[in-house]
């Protein structure tokens, strides 16, 4: 029973997430019109760690300062910020990206658009995933107290 009081107050907690809440910038520009459900997506390329296990079990953890990954926006073909980045081409011209959610900040000053993104052409909505290869991507907490 004690469970499941627990498991109540939880669910109680838990805030009503709304995509209204989140604002994505790339150059300071306000990201509008996304490809359905997905606004942004974040990858990084390597771990904080790393840890290396000699033969007899002995370990040394090393902590990496690589921040590199990949920021992806998934945009509606029509979204002015898609006439922007097709503008950009695959260039050496970095870019600012900036995500703000109720949970987190992510940014980065250093992004590249190191090559033009597949594009799909088809009956259904018009989408373009731009991927932006990041030479680092900083991420904060953001939800309030």
């Amino acid at each position: 029973m004690a469970g499941q009081n627990l498991a109540n107050t939880l669910e109680d907690e838990e805030p009503l997430f709304d995509a209204a809440d989140v604002a994505i910038y790339l150059d300071d520009k306000l990201v509008k019109y996304f490809n359905g459900n997905d606004m942004v997506s974040v990858t990084w390329t390597t771990d904080n760690v790393t840890m290396e296990i000699d033969a007899q079990g002995a370990g040394t953890a090393v902590k990496n300062h690589d921040g590199r990954g990949t920021m992806t926006l998934h945009l509606n073909r029509a979204s002015d910020t898609w006439q922007d980045i097709m503008g950009f081409g695959a260039s050496t011209g970095y870019h600012k990206i900036d995500v703000t959610t109720p949970y987190e900040h992510i940014f980065t000053s250093k992004a590249l658009l190191t090559k033009n993104p597949d594009i799909n052409v088809g009956g259904t909505a018009q989408t373009v995933d731009a991927g932006f290869s990041c030479n680092k991507i900083s991420l904060e907490g953001n939800k309030a107290a």
